[in-house]
């Protein structure tokens, strides 16, 4: 059974609406970071083999590139083993959201449990929810990320164990919705962001325009 059917068969009764998988941008950063070490040791052999006994400080850099490559690398691994102790985790959306929509129900499934992957299980675990919305700008060789509204959840504690969470979301109405703006360079993203357990989960809101009559 897929984790989606088995989240679909244990929804809350009465319940539908869409499904926001998970963003999994560490293992994105694991595959760069090997990529990077490789390229950066083959840079370094062959500097030092060039400038033999008498480097400079250019020289020196590149020799010591590879350096970079495993802290990134070390990074990536932590944040994947992280993320692997959290668990997998999936969103619920019961309503559509749209700029404006106010107290839209969403349940947060934990899907093996809260807790499930700690080798010493606590009462609680500390808790950090924010909404965000970023214009993002990929024209040109400047790309730009800015953050257009933000809004933090109060920070709570839920218990070990826990399989479901729910909140509700309200939106401002003065912003754009999810897409492209004009332009296809220019991009509106809206993200739920979810800390736990020293990690981050990202979810990308489809937050789209009211269909009015």
């Amino acid at each position: 059974m897929s984790t989606f059917s088995a989240v679909a068969n244990h929804s809350r009764q009465g319940q539908t609406g869409e499904y926001v998988h998970a963003e999994s941008a560490d293992h994105k950063i694991v595959v760069a970071s090997i990529v990077l070490l490789i390229v950066s040791a083959a840079f370094a052999m062959l500097t030092g083999r060039a400038c033999a006994s008498s480097c400079g400080t250019g020289e020196y850099l590149v020799i010591l590139s590879p350096a970079l490559g495993i802290m990134l690398l070390v990074y990536g691994c932590g944040q994947v083993y992280l993320r692997k102790r959290l668990g997998d985790l999936l969103l619920q959306l019961t309503q559509p959201l749209y700029p404006g929509c106010s107290d839209v129900p969403v349940t947060l499934y934990f899907i093996a449990g809260l807790g499930h992957g700690m080798r010493r299980s606590a009462e609680t675990y500390p808790l950090a929810l924010e909404v965000v919305c970023t214009h993002e700008d990929r024209s040109g060789e400047n790309a730009s990320t800015k953050i257009l509204w933000s809004k933090k959840f109060k920070d709570s504690h839920i218990a070990d164990g826990t399989g479901v969470l729910d909140f509700t979301l309200r939106l401002p109405a003065d912003l754009p919705a999810s897409g492209n703006l004009g332009r296809t360079e220019i991009k509106i993203i809206w993200k739920l962001q979810v800390k736990m357990l020293g990690t981050k989960v990202i979810f990308v809101l489809p937050v789209k325009l009211l269909a009015t009559n």
